[in-house]
């Protein structure tokens, strides 16, 4: 029974790792195509570089090893799967695939301070903001 725990424990951690290094990748990607591709300007491009640092070390912080997370079951490939065609849609995405690592990934013990999952939500759409303006979304 503890070998299983273990499996699972270890399991969730890859699949962790994977899910949050997926979603940064395609956070960078939100912040080139806004750097590039809007009429934003230097300064909100550095506010959002900024924001998406903060969001991304925060979400590395949870320690996914540490919690008896059931819902973290193994996802398919699909799951992850994010629509790079519009800038909108994908925002949106990203902002609901961080929020998802936390609640998935992340349990009490393990956030860094005590009102972390709200503080972490409000965080997230305030990236999503500054990038929806940014593309008149």
């Amino acid at each position: 029974m503890k070998i299983t725990a273990v499996l699972i424990a270890a399991a969730s951690a890859g699949n962790a790792e994977k899910r949050l290094n997926k979603i940064s990748g395609h956070m960078y990607t939100l912040l080139d195509l806004m750097e590039n591709n809007t009429t934003a300007s230097e300064n909100r491009v550095i506010r959002a570089k900024s924001w998406v640092g903060k969001l991304l070390q925060q979400a590395g912080e949870i320690n996914a090893t540490l919690c008896d997370s059931i819902d973290a079951v193994p996802e398919s490939d699909d799951i992850l799967v994010f629509d790079q065609e519009s800038y909108c849609k994908l925002t949106s995405q990203v902002q609901t695939a961080l929020r998802s690592y936390v609640r998935t990934f992340g349990c009490q013990e393990t956030y860094p301070k005590k009102n972390f999952e709200n503080t972490f939500a409000k965080r997230s759409n305030r990236v999503k903001n500054i990038f929806s303006r940014a593309g008149d979304c």
